[in-house]
């Protein structure tokens, strides 16, 4: 049975197992590759304690990607913006404070279906605040270039995380806001 009312300790040791997993998912770029029994080894924990949290380790890898998720979420100035440009600004500073740990997963083949989501919900509120805005008249092709442009943006990330890009979150961001303003004037026919 699984650890339901975490006190201290238990989060504590979830939270322990998670970093330890990130870790490895780092170094060996494949949920397969990792086994429970070099987890706690590594983790300096034992079996029980790992099974009294966890079923197996794909568990740790769903329960680590819905954290992040969840930490996005939980940024309610993130989801509640109601302008693009508030939107960004504040997408941006979370990716920038959760850096570290989407680096390392990022590093993973597996970590991709959390990317993924992370880009879905990044698309989705573009198209939201694109089309509330009365300014649009066009929208022909709109969600195609959003999404084209967000998964271009993650791809981009990837390969940074990965050491096979120079660009980073300093240089996305910046990107970011002259696409957007390119985008605007496109759109809607006006200067930022």
């Amino acid at each position: 049975m699984k650890v339901r009312n975490l006190n201290n300790s238990s989060k504590k040791t979830k939270a322990l197992i998670k970093k330890t997993f990130a870790e490895m998912m780092s170094e060996k770029k494949e949920l397969g590759k990792i086994s429970v029994s070099e987890l706690v080894k590594r983790a300096d924990i034992n079996r029980g304690t790992f099974y009294a949290h966890y079923d197996d380790i794909y568990c740790v890898a769903e329960d680590y990607e819905n954290e992040l998720i969840d930490t996005f979420f939980s940024k309610a100035k993130l989801i509640k913006s109601t302008n693009y440009e508030d939107f960004m600004d504040s997408f941006f500073n979370y990716i920038e404070e959760n850096n570290e740990n989407y680096k390392m997963l990022c590093k993973s083949n597996d970590f991709l279906f959390a990317a993924k989501k992370l880009s879905t919900i990044a698309s989705n509120k573009f198209i939201e605040l694109f089309n509330n805005d009365s300014r649009l008249k066009n929208k022909d092709f709109l969600n195609i270039e959003i999404n084209v442009f967000i998964e271009g943006l993650l791809c981009e990330y990837v390969k940074y995380c990965r050491g096979y890009s120079e660009n980073g979150i300093t240089q996305l961001y910046e990107y970011t806001k002259y696409w957007v303003k390119n985008f605007v004037n496109k759109r809607f026919g006006e200067q930022l």
